[in-house]
């Protein structure tokens, strides 16, 4: 005997997608703080080593170099 599952309903359908959607929106924010912070960070980086147009990866294989990520 196969059993089948039924269609959701409209009302549980967009429940699941508000939910998902408000996922979506804080961890869309938090994304953008922390690319300011890597991008100030790359600022700082940069006049402290004299160099100009420091970019994030940049700054990752700088940190990386000195075994700083895992």
């Amino acid at each position: 005997m196969t059993t089948t599952t039924p269609p959701r309903q409209e009302r549980d359908i967009l429940q699941d997608a508000a939910t998902a959607l408000a996922e979506h929106d804080r961890l869309h924010s938090a994304t953008r703080a922390l690319d300011e912070r890597i991008t100030a960070l790359c600022r700082e980086y940069g006049d402290c080593t004299r160099r100009w147009g420091y970019a994030p990866l940049h700054l990752r294989r700088a940190v990386e170099a000195r075994g700083l990520l895992s």
